[in-house]
């Protein structure tokens, strides 16, 4: 079986050598002429509406923290608190990462 798929890839390899190679030309990417704005302004609504629905997330976790706070439990809030923060960070990034590219 291993001799049958070393024949194979020796195969692929010979036929790989002979197909020519083209070189592609490298031009800057440019947005169609009013695209460019409108997608701009996309990114940044999600970005504000995704960081309030993290801000209200905060205040969700601290209102919970502060009420199992009582008994004495608030092992589970913290780890709520680690993945919110993740994900702010992880909105923050993607737009600034948006951004960079199309900008």
């Amino acid at each position: 079986m291993l001799d049958l798929l070393n024949v194979a890839q020796d195969s692929m390899t010979i036929l790989a050598a002979h197909i020519p190679m083209v070189d592609l030309p490298d031009s800057d990417p440019v947005a169609p002429p009013g695209l460019a704005d409108m997608w701009n302004r996309v990114v940044g609504v999600g970005k504000w509406i995704a960081l309030g629905i993290a801000i209200l997330g905060l205040f969700i976790i601290g209102g919970k923290m502060a009420y199992d706070s009582r008994r004495g439990e608030t092992t589970e809030e913290v780890g709520s608190l680690i993945k919110l923060v993740m994900a702010v960070t992880l909105i923050s990034g993607g737009a600034s990462l948006i951004g960079f590219i199309v900008g």
